[in-house]
């Protein structure tokens, strides 16, 4: 009888496993979660214009979605990829980057892996196991996945933690690992500060202009900068380098020039500071073979200041000024500049303008 027994309580366990093995995990519709008003949305039911994939599939799903009525999907076994390029979306300074995610409950992932691409960095956030292989050096973890059933909006942090704010976004990579994932409002928090264009200044007649738009035949360049067309003195452009963080020294320097001067000149450039972030200091070198003439303007953090001219503090900024100091005040009365250096510790700078005038 005892063997009767067993063999019936053997039957009844092989027949309630095969019952358990046989239900399945039926994916509910999530609940919409209602985003700040506030939020400027670059991925919402469709690509913005101009905007491309080119890398991995775009799959849009109506049946799940955050806002709008569809989302995309990532799903598979291993890493799954998607990189959507050309998007020309500026982070505001201060500005905090999210999106909203939903991960399968029925098919949940070990890793969700975001990265931001710009003109001069890239880096990642991830949530979960750090799984996913390749990508940027910069790469920092959010902690835990989120909830699986549930949409969570997917804090990417402050740009300044990234390092991208104060630039455009030209792309961005989504990966999990494994599982299933849904994606929607893409974009980030639309709080921060915008920097205004500012007003071209009045600039006098008669400027001997070395650097505009262009560099002298002959020269070459040294150090972070860029060419920028939004703000500018005069011409179509002004030099500038990509804000990196408030300790960032950034310089610039153009080498194997030869710009005579006469007796009693003037050293000119216009300069404008970005009035969404502080410049600490700013210092200008010309060098005229081995003597150098320098002015700096702020804190003296950059260097070399004991040798160099002091002007006061850091001008105010969101305006272009002229910066105009005789030759002589710096030991390069008539010489002819073969160099001249920018520096900024801190904040962003605008350089435009650059050369000589007459008294």
């Amino acid at each position: 009888m005892a063997q009767k027994l067993f063999v019936s309580l053997l039957a009844l366990s092989l027949m309630l496993f095969a019952r358990s093995a046989s239900a399945q995990c039926t994916t509910a519709f999530a609940s919409q979660p209602t985003p700040p008003g506030t939020d400027e949305v670059w991925i919402d039911d469709s690509l913005p214009a101009g905007a491309s994939v080119t890398t991995g599939t775009l799959t849009w799903d109506t049946g799940q979605y955050a806002t709008g009525t569809q989302s995309f999907v990532l799903s598979g076994s291993g890493t799954q990829t998607l990189r959507i390029d050309n998007l020309a979306k500026f982070v505001k300074y201060g500005g905090r980057i999210q999106f909203y995610a939903l991960i399968d409950e029925c098919d949940p992932t070990t890793e969700i892996k975001v990265t931001y691409y710009t003109q001069y960095r890239s880096a990642s956030y991830y949530w979960g196991a750090n799984t996913i292989t390749g990508g940027p050096i910069a790469k920092f973890t959010r902690g835990a996945l989120p909830t699986a059933g549930t949409w969570a909006r997917l804090d990417g942090g402050a740009g300044s933690f990234l390092r991208i704010d104060g630039q455009e976004v030209t792309g961005v990579q989504f990966e999990i690992y494994g599982g299933r994932v849904w994606f929607d409002h893409v974009g980030t928090d639309g709080l921060g500060c915008t920097p205004a264009i500012a007003s071209a200044p009045s600039i006098p007649a008669g400027d001997n202009v070395w650097i505009e738009d262009d560099f002298p035949a002959g020269s070459s360049t040294l150090g972070s900068w860029n060419w920028d067309s939004q703000q500018k003195a005069s011409g179509t452009q002004s030099i500038t380098a990509p804000y990196f963080g408030q300790g960032v020294i950034n310089s610039f320097r153009v080498i194997d020039m030869s710009e005579a001067t006469n007796s009693g000149d003037n050293l000119i450039l216009y300069v404008l500071h970005d009035e969404c972030v502080t410049t600490r200091e700013l210092k200008i070198d010309w060098f005229s073979g081995s003597t150098v003439g320098s002015v700096y303007y702020g804190d003296s953090l950059l260097g070399g200041e004991g040798s160099a001219v002091y002007q006061g503090s850091v001008l105010s900024s969101g305006t272009w000024h002229r910066i105009e100091i005789p030759a002589s005040t710096v030991g390069l009365d008539g010489a002819t500049i073969d160099s001249i250096r920018v520096q900024t510790y801190a904040g962003k700078t605008y350089v435009d303008h650059i050369g000589n005038a007459a008294p």
